[in-house]
């Protein structure tokens, strides 16, 4: 796993995670969050990474994945 910290230039979004093509991936954290969000943000790519929510997305929508996601952790 690539992890980078990056200017989202907003504390909107606090983190994104894609797989590249030789199926590792990368994790860009928002360098606006503090050390805790991101360490929180970053566990919460982790488990779209192990749930290999991103290799069966299936035309499933971000918002459909977390959704997914969160159901799970309840």
């Amino acid at each position: 796993v690539y992890t980078y910290l990056v200017d989202f230039e907003t504390t909107g979004v606090s983190e994104m995670v894609r797989m590249n093509d030789d199926g590792s991936y990368t994790v860009l954290l928002n360098s606006r969050m503090s050390r805790e969000k991101n360490r929180e943000s970053y566990l919460h790519a982790k488990k779209h990474i192990h749930n290999h929510d991103l290799d069966t997305r299936d035309g499933k929508s971000v918002q459909e994945i977390e959704q997914r996601t969160h159901t799970k952790e309840a």
